[in-house]
C-alpha cells in the first residue's frame, strides 16, 4: 500500500534491521509531518489537514446520526487584553468565524455557547459566574447564526469553565447524534470556584459519548496545565495557541478533526516486519513505524528487541488500522464492522513482564494504545505484539520511539545508597523520571545547614514517596507523605543528606512521571 506524505525528512526514523520500508510518494502540500506519526498521536479519525492520501477509503459512520458539536467561547474580562493590534476577543472571534467554513461542508450540527459577556450584571463572581449561555440552537449547513452571535460578544466578566462544560453536555444530549463534541476556546483558568477537570471526568463517566477539545489561547504554564488536564479528562485533545496566528491555525485544525470524525476517513500505513516467535528469538528493531504483516491466531505474539541505554525510556504506541478478520486461515478477510484488537507486551531483557505491562485495545480502526519501558540497566527491552482473546490483523501498527529519561541529564540516578547518584547544592534544581521499572532515585544534597526542598511531578495525580537519609551513615532522618503531584518540606541538618524519590503506584497498574527537585537554603 502506498502512503502519500509531505516532502520532508520526517520518515527517516522508519528503519527496520530487516524489513521493507514504507512506500512513500512525496507531495508538496505544506505539511512538515509524517502522517503515520500524526495518526498515532492524534488517531486516524481526527487527522485532517488538507492532506490527500492514496489508498485511503471512507468508512461508513457507525450508528445513526451525524456529529453534534457545541463551541464554547471565552468572553471573560481577560479577553479584552491586547493581542497585537487587536484585542484577544477580536482575534478569537475571527479565528472562530473563519473555522466555521470547514464545518459547513460536513454532516455536522453546531451550536455556540459563551460565558462572561453579560455586562449588565455587577462585576463580581456572584453576579458574573452564572453567565454561561447557549447563544444559538444546533444548526447545520449555513452557520450564519453562529457567526452573528459570536460577532456580538464583548469581554467583561468571570470564567465559569466547569459550569459551561456541564451545560454544554446537557445541550448536546438534546441532539440525535452518534457522537457529541465540545470545543472550548479560553485564555485562562476557572475563576468561579468550579472544578473543570472533575466536571470533565464526570461528563466522560456519564457514558453519553461526549468528548472535548480545548484550545488554550496565550496561557501561562499553570493555566495551560489545567486546560490540558480538562481535555485529557474529557477524552479529547489540548491544542496550545500562544498567539493569534497559532489560534487561527488551532481552530482550523480542531474544525478539521470534527469533520474527520463525521466522515471517518481511514488512512492506512504499511511497513511489515517479521517478528520472532518467542522472546528469546525476538527480532532487533530500530525506532520507527512497523506493521506485523501477518494474521496472528488468538494467543500468538510476535516479538521484537529494542536497544536502549541506561536512563532512556522506550515508548511503544500501537494503532488499530483495520476491523477484525473473519473466515479461516487463507480465506480470512477484513469484516465490515467487527472490532479489531491488539495487545502490546512490554518485557525486560529476560522476557519477564516489565514497564507499563500489557496495554490492550479492542475498538474501531483509529484507536490507539501506548506502553512504556524505562531502562535502568542499559540492556534494552522486548516488545510482544498480538492478543490473547482475538486474532491480530496484519495491519496492526506500532511505533517505537526512544526518549531521554535520564535523571539530571547524566544517566539514571541510582536507587542504592552506595551507588552513583547526582549531587545538588542549595540554589540548584535537578530533573528526573520515576515510575514503571525505575522505582526510586537518590539525590545527594551538599549542605552544611538546613535546606528547603520542593519536588514537583509532571504527572499531577501520580502517587510518590520521599525519604531522607544521613549521607554518611545511611540512617533515615525523616519520611514525607506527599500528596500526589508535588511536595515541599524542610530538612534540619548540618551535614550532607540523601533524598530518595520513589513511586508509590501499584506495580500492576504503574505509571511514570518526570519530576523536578529544587534545593534552597532556609
Amino acid at each position: 500500500m502506498k502512503v502519500i506524505i509531505g516532502a520532508s525528512a520526517c520518515c527517516l526514523g522508519i528503519a527496520a534491521v530487516a524489513s521493507a520500508q514504507t512506500s512513500v510518494t512525496p507531495v508538496d502540500h505544506g505539511i512538515d509531518a509524517c502522517p503515520a506519526f500524526d495518526i498515532i498521536q492524534q488517531r486516524i479519525l481526527e487527522v485532517v489537514r488538507g492532506v490527500s492520501f492514496e489508498g485511503s477509503e471512507d468508512v461508513a459512520p457507525e450508528g445513526d446520526g451525524g456529529i453534534a458539536v457545541q463551541f464554547i467561547l471565552d468572553a471573560s474580562g481577560s479577553m479584552g487584553a491586547s493581542a497585537g493590534n487587536d484585542t484577544k476577543m477580536e482575534v478569537a472571534r475571527s479565528a472562530f468565524i473563519n473555522a466555521l467554513d470547514v464545518i459547513e461542508e460536513a454532516d455536522i450540527t453546531a451550536s455556540l455557547r459563551a460565558y462572561g459577556f453579560d455586562s449588565s450584571v455587577e462585576h463580581t463572581a456572584a453576579a458574573s459566574c452564572p453567565n454561561t449561555v447557549q447563544l444559538t440552537g444546533f444548526v447545520s449547513g449555513n452557520l450564519t447564526e453562529l457567526r452573528t452571535a459570536a460577532s456580538g460578544l464583548s469581554p467583561y466578566g468571570y470564567t465559569p469553565i466547569a459550569a459551561s462544560l456541564e451545560a454544554a453536555a446537557d445541550d448536546l444530549m438534546t441532539e440525535e447524534a452518534r457522537e457529541r463534541l465540545i470545543v472550548l476556546l479560553s485564555d485562562g483558568e476557572e475563576t468561579c470556584d468550579g472544578d473543570p477537570v472533575a466536571m470533565a471526568e464526570a461528563i466522560r463517566g456519564r457514558d453519553i459519548n461526549v468528548s472535548a477539545y480545548v484550545v488554550g489561547f496565550d496561557l501561562d504554564t499553570e493555566q495551560a496545565a489545567q486546560l490540558r488536564a480538562v481535555a485529557e479528562a474529557a477524552g479529547g485533545r489540548y491544542i496550545n495557541a500562544p498567539d493569534g496566528e497559532a489560534l487561527a491555525e488551532a481552530m482550523r485544525e480542531v474544525s478539521g478533526m470534527t469533520v474527520s470524525r463525521s466522515e471517518r476517513e481511514l488512512i492506512r500505513c504499511e511497513n511489515p516486519v517479521q517478528g520472532g516467535l518467542t522472546p528469546e528469538t525476538a527480532v532487533p528493531l530500530e525506532p520507527g513505524i512497523y506493521t506485523i504483516g501477518e494474521l496472528l491466531p488468538r494467543g500468538e505474539y510476535r516479538f521484537y528487541r529494542v536497544d536502549t541505554q541506561e536512563g532512556e525510556m522506550g515508548v511503544v504506541r500501537g494503532l488499530l488500522q483495520s476491523y477484525a478478520y473473519v473466515g479461516e486461515d487463507d480465506e480470512a478477510v477484513e469484516s465490515a464492522a467487527t472490532l479489531g484488537a491488539m495487545t502490546i507486551r512490554l518485557l525486560d531483557p529476560q522476557g519477564e513482564r516489565a514497564g507499563s505491562g500489557f496495554p490492550r485495545e479492542r475498538s474501531l480502526p483509529g484507536e490507539s494504545l501506548t506502553g512504556y519501558y524505562v531502562d535502568t540497566t542499559g540492556d534494552g527491552f522486548i516488545i510482544g505484539v498480538g492478543d490473547n482473546y482475538d486474532r491480530t490483523t496484519p495491519l496492526s501498527l506500532f511505533e517505537i520511539a526512544i526518549e531521554d529519561a535520564a535523571d539530571n541529564g547524566a544517566g539514571d540516578a541510582d536507587s542504592e545508597r552506595d551507588g552513583d547518584y547526582p549531587a545538588l547544592a542549595p540554589g540548584e534544581t535537578g530533573t528526573g523520571l520515576v515510575g514503571h521499572d525505575d522505582l526510586s532515585d537518590l539525590w545527594r544534597v551538599e549542605t552544611d545547614g538546613p535546606v528547603d526542598v520542593e519536588v514537583s511531578l509532571e504527572n499531577a495525580d501520580m502517587r510518590f514517596g520521599i525519604r531522607v537519609f544521613d549521607a554518611e551513615t545511611g540512617r533515615r532522618l525523616q519520611r514525607e507523605r506527599p500528596e500526589p503531584g508535588g511536595h515541599s518540606f524542610a530538612i534540619e541538618t548540618d551535614a550532607p543528606v540523601l533524598i530518595e524519590v520513589s513511586t508509590s503506584e501499584p506495580r500492576l497498574a504503574s505509571r511514570h512521571s518526570h519530576y523536578s527537585i529544587a534545593i534552597s537554603e532556609r
